[in-house]
């Protein structure tokens, strides 16, 4: 369990919506999950890179465990809307993938997961529990490495 630039567990989480698909200009947010379900946000660098386009499938085939604790998948990354519902559709996922593009990371630091000489989030799960609190924080050890979900599904949502 870590921290971010911004977050420790036990904090309320920032509120956020985000668009989540273009088309429609639809959008999630965070707080209408409050009460409901646990939210396993996943900041992502960047749509279409090679480590980010593995970890959207390694999610995938969690979603049935999450689903058993009544927590849902979101990834969130920089990238615009149109972007994200390319990649969405290519690497076949069944969950939301929102676009923190417009203002430019806001989402993401708020949270204290962008990157600022980058323009884009570090790769960082973080658990929102049904109480709207920050349930636990995993950093991957290096941008380019998947995070473990076996911690983040054993947290205590």
């Amino acid at each position: 369990m870590a921290e971010t630039a911004t977050l420790k567990v036990g904090d309320a989480a920032p509120d956020f919506e985000l668009v989540m698909d273009p088309m429609t200009r639809a959008k999630f947010k965070l707080s209408d999950q409050k009460g409901k379900s646990a939210v396993v946000i996943n900041f992502l660098p960047a749509a279409f890179s090679p480590a980010c386009s593995t970890q959207l499938p390694l999610i995938e085939t969690k979603a049935a465990e999450f689903a058993s604790q009544n927590a849902i998948p979101v990834v969130i990354s920089c990238d615009n809307a149109w972007s994200n519902k390319a990649w969405k559709e290519q690497t076949k996922v069944s969950y939301e993938v929102l676009s923190d593009f417009e203002p430019k990371g806001a989402v993401s630091r708020a949270y204290g997961v962008y990157i600022e000489a980058a323009g884009l989030a570090n790769r960082v799960v973080v658990v929102v529990g049904k109480d709207g609190n920050v349930a636990w924080i995993q950093p991957a050890a290096k941008i380019t490495e998947m995070p473990d979900y076996d911690p983040v599904l054993s947290c205590e949502k």
